[in-house]
């Protein structure tokens, strides 16, 4: 993919979450009790559709080998919200003669059965975290943590379409250390929002 072929599926993905993603002017109750939010992202409305997940998933490599410089990795992330990315990526993947394994994390692990926290088959590659949000919930927090439990190496790079953030110098997650940087597609600043 070339910068133009980027900008454009950057811009009509943008205005796909402007238009579709974010529930704006409608009280709904906060995390804390008694607060309240007026605005939320909903990126599900994006990643069940095939144009915006294709899109996602596009811009997904070509961010991720602009920042590393490589594809030596796996990706995995906390269920649900990154499931749509795990099945995605790799088969865009694919598509474009990269050959990408994905698994997922449980929030919760089983009380039954295998009683395992990670869903698929990981190798031996260090895990590149994906998820639609961050800086908004400990998410990618929880599921470095569970690789680490799991003595599944991460790597110090995570992706996720929007950080929840106004700084577009912002590359971190307020949940994990510093040193884990974040690539994101966007920010607040992109739709006109402030934390």
């Amino acid at each position: 993919m070339n910068e133009k072929s980027y900008n454009e599926l950057h811009q009509w993905t943008k205005q796909y979450i402007d238009d579709l993603c974010i529930v704006r002017n409608t009280r709904m109750p906060g995390k804390i009790p008694g607060t309240s939010y007026s605005w939320i992202f909903y990126l599900r409305r994006g990643l069940f559709n095939h144009q915006f997940l294709s899109a996602i998933s596009q811009m997904f490599y070509y961010q991720v080998s602009k920042h590393l410089g490589h594809l030596n990795f796996q990706i995995a992330g906390l269920e649900t919200a990154s499931t749509p990315l795990l099945a995605g990526i790799p088969l865009i993947g694919r598509a474009l003669g990269h050959d990408i394994n994905a698994f997922s994390i449980r929030k919760e692990r089983k009380q039954y059965g295998l009683r395992n926290w990670i869903e698929g088959l990981p190798n031996d590659l260090p895990v590149l975290l994906v998820d639609d949000l961050c800086n908004s919930s400990d998410s990618l927090y929880t599921a470095r943590a569970i690789c680490e439990q799991e003595r599944i190496q991460c790597c110090d790079t995570c992706f996720v379409i929007v950080n929840k953030t106004n700084d577009e110098q912002n590359v971190t997650d307020k949940y994990m250390d510093t040193n884990i940087r974040i690539i994101s597609l966007f920010n607040l600043s992109d739709f006109g929002l402030t934390n």
